[in-house]
């Protein structure tokens, strides 16, 4: 079955390991995970970093061209925005606290 909506998860990238910074930003300690049938804001919010852990990223894919906000309060129709492109993933850090938000292009 072909996927449909937008999802995005949440993660922790990067930290540091028994040898210092890792050299790569590898996704680790998976926090949370939405799929959002209609456009609209996720209800879970990124975590507070957590060395060694890292700091939270949201990875999204999205079936549609989207329009992505990314914020405290997000507003994908009239706040700062990205657009995402159909069937693309898409990683990105984000701060403590920080919702997302969506609108079809």
């Amino acid at each position: 079955m072909a996927f449909t909506g937008f999802h995005v998860f949440c993660a922790f990238a990067g930290g540091t390991g028994e040898n210092g910074p890792r050299a790569a930003a590898l996704l680790q300690r998976m926090q949370w995970s939405e799929t959002l049938s209609a456009p609209g804001a996720t209800t879970n919010a990124a975590p507070k970093g957590r060395q060694p852990y890292g700091d939270p990223i949201f990875y999204l894919r999205s079936s549609q061209d989207a329009w992505v906000a990314i914020g405290p309060a997000p507003d994908a129709s009239n706040g700062p925005r990205m657009l995402l492109a159909a069937n693309t993933d898409f990683g990105l850090y984000v701060d403590p606290g920080d919702k997302l938000a969506w609108l079809p292009a």
